[in-house]
């Protein structure tokens, strides 16, 4: 099994990298800080080029005037900083409730301070039937909902393995009454808190 290399420190990132890169069948010495070679070769490789193509295209848009180095670094900055803004776009609460409510299990999705903040019409028929055995317009207001580890263990063992789900059980309790299950738990796609989606297993 291949362990992840661990990621490049901030000193080896800041390190000045020279670099000979071929251009029109001229060869053109640059030398950069190594986080932007590395963001310009992630850049060529979303838009299927060569680093050499963006150097190109860099040094036809100075028309022979202006700082090549200067504008490889604008091109990586502005890259990264639409990365980020697409990222910022796919992570908020919006996306996580519209996550909640597209599954077809009951599901929710629950922050570090048990506030449940979205779920889904089978979540509130789950409730209905298995704790309140009633019919409330909006029971999740009154609800108190728990997991058997410690929520930040449960955060922690989720970010150890991107991209696996992780069983739990978990108690609701509500006007007294209480029901136990098990859940498939999953990391919400948020960059500002943790939190959990809970697809409860029938």
């Amino acid at each position: 099994m291949n362990e992840t290399p661990p990621p490049p420190s901030d000193a080896d990132l800041s390190a000045l990298r020279f670099r000979v890169v071929t251009v029109g069948g001229q060869r053109r010495g640059i030398k950069l800080e190594e986080i932007y070679w590395q963001s310009l070769g992630e850049l060529a490789a979303r838009q299927g080029r060569k680093l050499a193509d963006i150097v190109a295209a860099c040094e036809t848009e100075l028309e022979g005037e202006g700082n090549l180095t200067a504008r490889l670094r604008f091109i990586a900055t502005r890259y990264l900083r639409n990365e980020l803004s697409s990222a910022n776009e796919r992570s908020n609460l919006a996306v996580v409730a519209a996550q909640v409510r597209a599954s077809p299990s009951p599901a929710f999705a629950l922050t570090g301070n048990k506030h449940i903040i979205a779920y889904n019409p089978a979540f509130l028929s789950f409730v209905q039937s298995r704790v309140l055995r009633s019919h409330l317009p909006q029971p999740a207001r009154g609800l108190k909902l728990s997991f058997d580890v410690q929520f930040v263990d449960l955060v922690r063992r989720l970010k150890e393995t991107p991209g696996e789900p992780q069983s739990a059980g978990f108690t609701i309790g509500a006007q007294g009454q209480n029901t136990r299950g098990k859940l498939t738990a999953a990391l919400a796609p948020l960059s500002d808190q943790d939190v959990i989606i809970g697809f409860i297993l029938a």
